[in-house]
């Protein structure tokens, strides 16, 4: 099955982040105030033209708290608004 995100939509990998603290208690980032990121996986149309210039394979730093996770023939996405995008990185 493949998952296509509405016109307004991104479908992302999550990019997990972990930290340690001195005390060996590992946080995510919800706890240590970073925004959360994730990989392009698709991209929907009208999000593609108001985003201009972003790609698959991009990282994408969202607003905390947004995007809904699904799962798909096993494998975890993340889909967000294209107004919940913070920035976004070329992996180049």
């Amino acid at each position: 099955m493949t998952l296509h995100p509405a016109p307004d939509r991104l479908i992302l990998e999550l990019i997990e982040q972990r930290h340690e603290s001195a005390q060996g208690i590992v946080m995510s980032h919800r706890s240590s105030g970073e925004s959360p990121k994730g990989r392009v996986v698709e991209i929907g149309y009208e999000a593609r033209s108001r985003l201009e210039g972003m790609e698959r394979g991009d990282t994408v730093f969202f607003v905390p708290g947004q995007g809904e996770v699904v799962a798909v023939a096993g494998v975890s996405r993340v889909i967000i608004h294209l107004g919940d995008v913070l920035a976004w990185a070329n992996e180049q």
